[in-house]
């Protein structure tokens, strides 16, 4: 990973036609507007440094296999998003087809496996999903209550639904009488500033997580053990952990 800029360059050159400024200099890209900016470091994790407001992390093999999506991280935080208010959206179920799809075009990991779906809908337009487990009992929840995990959810790239977790989270919650909504947020990525405006609450943190990455394809596996591993096909590097947060229905 000696030669970071030429990996930037595409990163950059999407930047730009976003009218955004670009400068780089020691794993730091700055990112401008007219307005604002934002620094984000470019390698492996610090976990020594600070996660503040105005930084994100984002290893090299996702500037790599996700240069697209870390645009519309950084738009998102430039404030830079269409707004669209969430009273004037509609919730509807999708199928398993348009979620996988959906997650796949807008979110930073992906689709997963999932058993319920459901959809932020403007004038006809998809414009948000979530997707969720099925329930659980939990120890922390009175009889009968059950616990759901919130798997996935974003909007797509260029739009902000305010109030739109919220107006999910309500929604699921009184369809399936839920006891409460647990959600993991990626640190490098995330304070979950969003999560806790939406009524979610801290409820722990999760320690780093430990990857293979091949250096040839830039594929990212989990390290489940401490064994040796071939170092002239992959790397190692970590994640900033998670938060772990829940939503607690919809009591008052």
């Amino acid at each position: 990973m000696s030669d970071i800029k030429k990996y930037l360059n595409p990163l950059i050159k999407e930047l730009e036609t976003h009218s955004l400024k670009c400068f780089y200099s020691k794993n730091i890209l700055k990112v401008s507007s007219t307005k604002t900016s934002i620094n984000i470091y470019v390698g492996e994790s610090q976990l020594s440094k600070k996660n503040s407001a105005n930084i994100i992390y984002i290893p090299i093999d996702y500037i790599i296999t996700r240069p697209t999506k870390i645009v519309s991280i950084v738009l998102s935080k430039l404030n830079l998003n269409k707004t669209i208010f969430a009273r004037n959206c509609i919730i509807e179920k999708i199928d398993k087809t348009q979620a996988v799809n959906f997650f796949n075009s807008w979110h930073f990991f992906e689709s997963t496996t999932s058993a319920y779906n459901y959809g932020l809908f403007y004038k006809e337009e998809l414009i948000g999903a979530a997707s969720f487990s099925k329930g659980r009992k939990m120890n922390r929840l009175p009889e009968g209550k059950q616990s759901f995990e919130l798997i996935r959810f974003c909007c797509k790239s260029g739009i902000t639904v305010t109030g739109g977790l919220s107006k999910l989270m309500s929604y699921f919650c009184n369809e399936k009488n839920a006891g409460d909504i647990m959600t993991y947020v990626d640190k490098q990525f995330s304070k979950g500033e969003s999560f806790i405006k939406a009524g979610f609450k801290l409820h722990s943190e999760t320690p780093p997580i430990k990857f293979l990455v091949n250096k040839k394809t830039f594929e990212r596996i989990a390290l489940t053990n401490t064994e040796a591993f071939d170092k002239k096909t992959f790397y190692l590097t970590q994640n900033l952990g998670n938060l772990k947060l829940i939503y607690s229905g919809n009591e008052k």
